[in-house]
Parts: C-alpha cells; structure tokens; sequence
C-alpha cells in the first residue's frame, strides 16, 4: 500500500475555482472509479495551491484506477477545465507508510 500526494497549482487568483472543481468534480469521479481519496486541502498561505491525498494498494491498482479515470467519457473536458486553472504545474510524491504509522 502507498499514499501520493498531488499538488495542484492554480493560475493566480484561480485556487477556490480549482478546489470547488476538484472537490465536485474530479475527486468524486477518481471515487467513481474506485481510487481512495484520503483528504483534500487548500495550502495555508498559498490559496492557489490544493493537495489532495490518494491511496492505493500497489501500482497495479494506482494503474487500473488511473486507466479506468482516463477511459471515462468526461474525462477529456475535465482535464481541460483542470488544465485551463491550473497550466501544467503540478507535483506528486509517492509515500509508503512505516510499520508504526496509523495509515499501515
């Protein structure tokens, strides 16, 4: 099992529309799709950046989830709203949990 952690960054002034779309739009079908949405955040002091947190059981899940996302009908003209507030800067690290970490 493994976490990442995706950041998203907003055009300037754009990082409430981009986490209201996120939060009813992007995650509830990433959800649909059978991925693990652990939390989503906005970024203290920075109001153009969200987080958001996934979860998967290895990379063959994190594979079929993010295929399943890609094959969707809406996924096209949802990565287009998406790329339209965010550019193309966005970042993503991949953690596994210690064997004393609540999230094992």
């Amino acid at each position: 099992m493994f976490y990442e952690i995706r950041t998203e960054h907003a055009r300037t002034g754009r990082g409430p529309e981009l986490a209201r779309y996120m939060d009813e739009t992007v995650i509830p079908l990433h959800q649909e799709m059978g991925m693990q949405v652990v939390g989503s955040f906005i970024v203290i002091g920075e109001e153009d950046s969200f987080v958001w947190i996934r979860r998967f059981e290895d990379t063959a899940d994190r594979e079929r989830v993010l295929n399943a996302v890609h094959q969707h009908p809406g996924c096209t003209a949802m990565a287009n709203v998406v790329s339209a507030l965010t550019g193309e800067n966005e970042s993503t690290i991949r953690l596994e949990p210690t064997a004393g970490s609540m999230l094992h």
